[in-house]
């Protein structure tokens, strides 16, 4: 086998929900810029657009070789809703243009291409496993990958809500399609965490089915906080919406507790999964699932503080950011590792 053939094989196995490390990347370099550390935010920022870039290139190369293959990944029950990561990680690098670098333009370009994904898939999705006529069991077919319906949604509610003043519709219409995403988002989560606590409490769990994307349970909850923190700054002297503001504000707060018990569940069966279950720790993409509820907690935190006037909130995200910097870095490396390892085993297998 040549390198090329390997290479083709790469491409055609990419695995969907790849640009969650965007969506890591992402949501720590924001939250290093808000607690002013900026040259970790800038060099996030560098390396985030340069993943991003080779993660677009490479699902291109994807959709005109291997069309089919989406074609099944999207109708698949624990696999589809992996490719709103690329709706969320465009949101999120238009987030960091208008945050990081006061850029408008790339931003409001980003959030078009992350709005009209988003409607191609998620009604691809909803439409191809309704339809299918061979479905998985709940246990089988559902699983942490389903909450970036949430993380996407929301995501397009955050990015539309800072580039009201930048869009060239009415501010009241854009502040409403910001509001239904929001809205969209809020029910998709209770609707979907509702299943998964049927999933884990009604079904076995297996140490290998315990897999990192079910950390977006406690992600979706914190980019929901996000959302609506977001949305109640932009609403201040908006008289139109001010009968929205005491629900907004009471559905992020309800949001960010239940993002916050999330955090130990969560650990706690990490270490089950680990320690007691020996599986084995070793680079997966999915990790980058893990990695992204940290940042983004910590950002939510730090703009619920702000949104509710509750200042005693912001010392635990000063605290978390570094949480969120280890687990990017332990990541990071291990994706290098693994890249390098690839690399090496390519090479002995063109040789011989």
């Amino acid at each position: 086998m040549n390198a090329a053939a390997i290479f083709r094989k790469q491409i055609q196995t990419l695995f969907p929900a790849y640009f969650a490390l965007v969506m890591a990347t992402g949501v720590v370099a924001i939250a290093s810029h808000l607690l002013q550390y900026e040259w970790i935010s800038n060099l996030l920022f560098i390396i985030n657009n340069i993943g991003f870039g080779l993660l677009i290139l490479l699902s291109i190369a994807r959709a005109v070789l291997f069309f089919p293959n989406i074609i099944a990944d999207i109708s698949s029950h624990d696999k589809g809703a992996g490719f709103l990561t690329i709706v969320a990680a465009s949101n999120i690098v238009g987030i960091q243009y208008a945050l990081q670098k006061n850029s408008f333009s790339p931003a409001l370009f980003l959030w078009l291409f992350a709005l009209i994904l988003w409607v191609l898939l998620v009604y691809a999705f909803f439409v191809l496993v309704t339809i299918k006529a061979q479905k998985p069991t709940l246990e089988k077919g559902f699983n942490g990958v389903w909450l970036l319906l949430v993380v996407s949604t929301q995501s397009l509610s955050i990015l539309g809500t800072l580039l009201i003043a930048h869009l060239s519709l009415p501010v009241n219409m854009t502040t409403f399609l910001s509001l239904c995403f929001f809205l969209l988002g809020f029910i998709f989560y209770f609707i979907l965490i509702t299943i998964n606590f049927y999933r884990f409490t009604f079904f076995p769990v297996t140490a290998d089915e315990f897999t990192p994307p079910y950390w977006i349970d406690m992600g979706a909850a914190a980019i929901t906080t996000l959302a609506g923190a977001t949305l109640i700054q932009s609403m201040k002297g908006m008289q139109a919406f001010q009968d929205f503001v005491p629900f907004i504000k009471t559905s992020s707060m309800l949001a960010w507790a239940i993002s916050t018990w999330w955090i130990p569940i969560l650990l706690i069966l990490e270490i089950w999964r680990h320690f007691y279950k020996k599986f084995p720790l070793q680079y997966k993409p999915g990790y980058w699932s893990m990695v992204f509820p940290l940042g983004v907690y910590t950002i939510c935190t730090i703009k619920l503080s702000g949104a509710l006037s509750f200042p005693f909130l912001k010392p635990i995200s000063s605290g978390f950011i570094f949480v969120a910097w280890a687990a990017w870095l332990i990541t990071f490396c291990g994706m290098c590792i693994h890249i390098v390892k690839l690399f090496f085993n390519t090479n002995q297998l063109v040789q011989e």
